[in-house]
């Protein structure tokens, strides 16, 4: 690619495949530093000449898609319509980085509007952005850590609420492998993974994705806003939080700005052979959370959804407007539900999964004599040991176990929390029926598997929640790089006890 020299100590270069061979040297605010091996968005920051170029610079070029300048990411990309395709020859490639250092510088204080710039500014921050008409770029052995951005820490895909046709993106079949994304937070809607309307058939697999914290939801992977297609596959995703709800991944529609109208809802996506451990919603869906996703199908399968912890409803799942999820061949242990939450009454709910009576508008838009909660089709799961706690004022968390607990511990693996109506699983191991239709199908038992791992909570005092607690995961010590073995031991319960419709070929691993 020709390169454009926009300033002295900068290199813009369009359709190039960057790696670790290459050495650029970049400035813009709280932007590039020295991109290498490394590259680091803390080289240069706030109202300097530096930023007076990099702004002078980026009005020269054009590109398609949302026009408001976001500043401070590390990396920041901006298409044209059709300049990526299919062909691997027309495809963009960020490969072999390490990437850190985006950050917002001062969110909110410095949000403001420059006369002769593209609309509005925003301080984005984050390591990666990619604008619009990202197509077919790929994110893939990266390490992502120690970034802060409004919107997505680590990687943002597209800008949601976007007003008519901007609102699809237009970032379609993008993939993030393989790569390590750690210790990042975001402000609004995703804390690592933001990813909004208009990315179709992503694919985000094979990558650790960990303590990583959002300011509101989905604290390691956010889907939010209509993206069919995509699909979320032999990730880590473990020790991430969201400040409200899916702690380790949030799929949701965007949420109308009038309350009486339906969400567009997120799209078909398949959550499959993930490893979602110890994450931490402070309201519903410690692990995994859909809210207002719509009627799409959703198959959430053969993944292990372990020692995650919800401050409401779901410490694992928690299902809002999704009739039409199919939950089969996952392991669900050992998830906690607190009542800590401001939404909670800090009576117990279900631990393991959850669900919800619809919306009003959803509901209207599903055939005559459809369940009035989200129903989902479920078979070949295991449920164990997942403990739903009530609120104590002033005696912290009871009924999950911790020393003291006067109270026994009150097992609650699943069931509709508003109690509109009953789960059906079948072909399963339960630890307990309630808040289900038993079915012969079903068994219980320990399922003996290879090396439990338990987390608790510490609830400490803390203004910012109505009732004064804030929960926080605890984990006990354990050797490192072990967290547990959730594999079944030779004599398990369910060994061979599940139907063959749906079985994946192979298992977790």
């Amino acid at each position: 690619a020709t390169p454009v020299q926009w300033n002295p100590n900068g290199v813009y270069y369009e359709n190039v495949i960057i790696n670790k061979s290459i050495k650029l040297q970049g400035v813009g605010p709280g932007g590039l530093g020295v991109l290498g091996s490394a590259i680091d968005g803390r080289g240069v920051s706030g109202d300097t000449v530096y930023a007076d170029e990099w702004r002078a610079f980026v009005q020269t070029l054009n590109w398609d898609g949302n026009q408001n300048i976001f500043e401070g990411p590390v990396v920041y990309y901006l298409a044209e319509d059709g300049e990526f395709e299919a062909d691997i020859r027309r495809q963009s490639v960020i490969d072999g980085f390490t990437i850190q250092g985006g950050d917002q510088q001062g969110f909110p204080n410095n949000l403001g509007y420059i006369p002769g710039l593209k609309e509005a500014i925003a301080v984005q921050g984050g390591g990666i952005f990619a604008n619009a008409y990202a197509r077919y770029l790929q994110i893939s052995n990266n390490v992502l850590q120690s970034n802060g951005g409004a919107y997505a820490g680590a990687i943002r895909l597209g800008t949601p609420h976007l007003p008519g046709a901007l609102n699809d993106n237009q970032n379609d079949n993008v993939r993030i492998v393989h790569n390590r994304i750690h210790s990042n937070g975001g402000t609004n809607l995703a804390g690592a993974v933001g990813i909004f309307s208009g990315s179709e058939g992503y694919e985000v697999a094979d990558n650790d994705i960990c303590s990583n914290f959002s300011a509101e939801y989905g604290g390691g992977i956010s889907h939010y806003g209509l993206s069919p297609g995509g699909s979320i596959h032999h990730n880590r995703i473990t020790f991430n939080r969201a400040y409200d709800e899916g702690g380790g991944i949030m799929i949701a529609g965007e949420l109308p700005a009038n309350p009486a109208d339906l969400s567009t809802g997120a799209g078909a996506v398949d959550v499959y052979a993930n490893l979602i451990q110890a994450n931490l919603g402070n309201d519903d869906g410690g692990g995994l959370r859909f809210l207002m996703a719509g009627d799409f199908p959703y198959n959430v399968y053969n993944n292990m959804i372990v020692n995650n912890i919800s401050s409401h409803e779901g410490g694992g799942v928690s299902m809002n407007d999704a009739p039409d999820v199919r939950f089969f061949n996952n392991t669900v242990m050992k998830n906690i539900t607190t009542a800590t939450a401001v939404t909670s009454n800090g009576s117990p709910a279900p631990a393991g999964l959850s669900s919800s009576q619809n919306s009003a508008t959803l509901q209207a838009t599903l055939p005559g004599g459809a369940p009035i909660f989200s129903d989902p089709l479920m078979f070949n799961n295991i449920f164990w040991d997942n403990r739903a706690g009530s609120w104590v004022a002033g005696g912290g968390i009871a009924g999950i176990g911790q020393p003291g607990d006067p109270v026994p511990v009150y097992n609650w693996d699943l069931g509709v929390a508003d109690g509109t109506g009953l789960l059906s699983p079948t072909h399963s191991l339960m630890q307990v029926t309630t808040g289900t239709i038993p079915d012969g199908s079903n068994v219980s038992g320990d399922p003996l598997v290879v090396d439990e791992f338990d987390v608790s909570v510490q609830v400490l005092p803390w203004r910012g929640n109505p009732n004064f607690v804030d929960p926080l995961i605890v984990a006990l010590q354990t050797q490192v790089g072990s967290i547990g073995d959730f594999h079944l031991q030779a004599g398990s319960p369910a060994i061979d006890m599940g139907i063959g419709v749906g079985a994946p070929a192979d298992d977790f691993d």
